[in-house]
């Protein structure tokens, strides 16, 4: 994902971001559209968003024709992750 496309999906999700799917825990998985590929060669981006009073924290980008989907061991991972994230934002913690 090239700086400029990235620039791109963070202002999509800033304006959207209940969108896509729920992973739980506060993690949320939408499609990023990559211009020139066509649907299959979007980009999946996973990030953490719980509520419009904290802003969203992106945690990982997956190119769809390198990785189309987390493993569920991974997923759980990033789960967990969010959650330390809205812990540590909760608690003033995070920069």
């Amino acid at each position: 994902m090239s700086d400029n496309q990235r620039e791109a999906a963070i202002v999509w999700i800033a304006g959207n971001p209940e969108a896509g799917t729920s992973l739980g825990g506060g993690l949320r998985k939408v499609r990023i559209p990559r211009e020139g590929w066509g649907k299959s060669g979007g980009f999946r981006t996973i990030y953490v968003f719980d509520g419009r009073h904290v802003p969203f924290f992106l945690v990982m980008v997956l190119a769809k024709n390198e990785k189309a989907n987390l493993t569920p061991r991974e997923q759980a991972a990033a789960v967990q992750q969010s959650k330390e994230i809205m812990s540590m934002w909760s608690k003033n913690e995070c920069i």
